[in-house]
């Protein structure tokens, strides 16, 4: 296929089209002619041109008209250069008017003819870049925007599911502190259960030690209280607090004990107690403890983890 450009000359004159095809050169481009501007339309239906040389003056349908029919068509982009023997300036007005982009006076040179052909189609073929260059970037636009928005939807949904799974990991976190709690609070309820039952056995072989016939009663009390000293001695929550709590916090317990070794099951209960967020009444209830006992419990704590003295205990257990 030739990538030389395409020119329609429109010329009522034999003579004249033949000249201007000479002073351009076959070599150099490939010609279409016509004799009129009545089948100018057809013509470029027909084929893709780059240029059209345009005579001004023909019989039927002349240059202004023609002009006119082109630059209300399809083709109203194709450069047209205006060749005419008037010397007018109201042809030159209507010719720009109406879109020519040259215009060439009669009787036409070769260097001026190259000059001008070559100057309109450098412009066309730059214009033709330029345009398609913008229809590119407006594709490019297109694409970005699409693959932007596609972007910030599969954000918007990872963000929405990170939002569930943090959801669903507090409530399952909420849970569990419930279960601590309960468990604690159950727990702490049967030791005290069990400390009041073995003092009532206490009180009860008091009463039958001042009764000569009591030995037998004595001897089943104390059956009785070694049963119940042994299941309180079988009472320990700590391992099974631990247990569950570590599958909330992995790491809580070994930080405490990096700052301090030697803390007891106790203070990193406490602790824990702290980092679920339970309030002063809540703690004293599950350990059994005074208010006042509890404040002596903190003081220690801050003492072992090395809690500056104008820093809260509960700020410092909660950052960890």
């Amino acid at each position: 296929m030739s990538n030389k450009p395409h020119v329609l000359i429109i010329d009522d004159r034999e003579f004249d089209r033949v000249l201007y095809k000479e002073y351009l050169g076959d070599e150099q481009y490939n010609f279409s002619e016509l004799d009129d501007g009545e089948g100018a339309i057809a013509q470029l239906n027909n084929k893709e041109y780059d240029l059209i040389l345009l005579d001004w003056q023909m019989p039927r349908v002349g240059g202004l008209e023609t002009l006119r029919n082109v630059k209300h068509s399809n083709h109203k982009d194709t450069p047209i250069i205006i060749i005419t023997g008037l010397e007018d300036d109201k042809v030159l007005e209507q010719a720009f008017d109406y879109g020519g982009v040259d215009f060439i006076n009669k009787p036409v040179s070769k260097i001026e003819l190259n000059s001008r052909v070559n100057s309109v189609l450098k412009l066309f073929n730059s214009t033709k870049m330029l345009i398609k260059q913008k229809e590119e970037l407006e594709s490019l636009n297109a694409i970005i925007s699409s693959q932007k928005e596609e972007l910030q939807q599969t954000f918007k949904i990872k963000q929405e599911l990170a939002e569930i799974k943090e959801q669903q990991q507090q409530i399952e976190i909420d849970d569990k502190n419930r279960k601590i709690m309960t468990m604690e609070v159950d727990t702490s309820k049967s030791v005290n259960q069990i400390k009041n039952i073995n003092s009532l056995i206490s009180e009860g072989k008091k009463i039958l030690a001042q009764d000569s016939n009591g030995g037998v009663g004595i001897s089943i009390l104390n059956k009785l209280q070694k049963e119940v000293e042994d299941l309180f001695g079988k009472q320990d929550s700590w391992s099974d607090f631990k247990e569950i709590y570590e599958s909330i916090e992995p790491e809580f317990f070994k930080k405490l004990t990096t700052i301090n070794p030697k803390l007891t099951s106790l203070d990193l209960q406490h602790c824990a107690y702290i980092k679920m967020n339970l309030d002063n009444y809540e703690i004293t209830k599950i350990l059994n403890v005074e208010l006042k006992s509890l404040q002596q419990t903190r003081y220690r704590l801050k003492k072992k983890l090395k809690v500056q003295e104008n820093a809260k205990l509960r700020e410092f257990i909660v950052a960890i």
